[in-house]
């Protein structure tokens, strides 16, 4: 593979390059052979190069090096582009979890000094209510019970609805 290549054109053992790249070297063994890896492996091995990390899904056939086919590349990028999705994603999350520990702290900060033994309740439920309300549309734009995989499931459903019926 490739990566022996450029291990072997810098002059370093399997194990060296292991210790550069933070990796098992185990990890190396298994690309050299040419064998499925992660993303981040790659990234860890592209960055100790200092090549593309497209440039790590080559081949090498009888000694010849060759670029991947265009398969190989665009399963690059769409793993690429997953992990942004999944980046987003998380950090979507992260901000929904702080956002409702926000605002159950501005709650129970004015709730606990304002509760006078029922006087406020009125006051302090409306504004419970108002929290769970923002808290309920905000978890629906992170969470997205009604996103893309729901639709593709009711599609599916829906087709498979109608294949049936038109067996019946």
């Amino acid at each position: 593979m490739f990566v022996r290549s450029l291990r072997q054109k810098r002059n370093w053992s399997q194990q060296q390059l292991a210790q550069l790249s933070g990796l098992n070297i185990r990890t190396i063994q298994r690309v050299e052979k040419g064998e499925n890896v992660g993303l981040e492996t790659l990234k860890s091995l592209a960055a100790v190069f200092e090549v593309d990390v497209g440039m790590l899904k080559t081949e090498s056939i009888n000694g010849n090096e060759l670029n991947t086919t265009q398969n190989n590349k665009d399963t690059m990028i769409d793993l690429e582009k997953r992990e942004q999705m999944a980046r987003a994603e998380v950090k979507s999350k992260k901000g929904f979890y702080i956002l409702v520990s926000f605002l159950l702290g501005i709650f129970l900060f004015f709730f606990v000094p304002n509760y006078n033994h029922g006087e406020n309740l009125g006051a302090l439920i409306s504004i419970a209510i108002c929290f769970a309300m923002i808290i309920g549309a905000y978890a629906i734009t992170v969470f997205q019970p009604f996103g893309e995989k729901w639709e593709k499931r009711k599609i599916k459903q829906t087709m498979d609805s109608y294949e049936e019926e038109g067996k019946l």
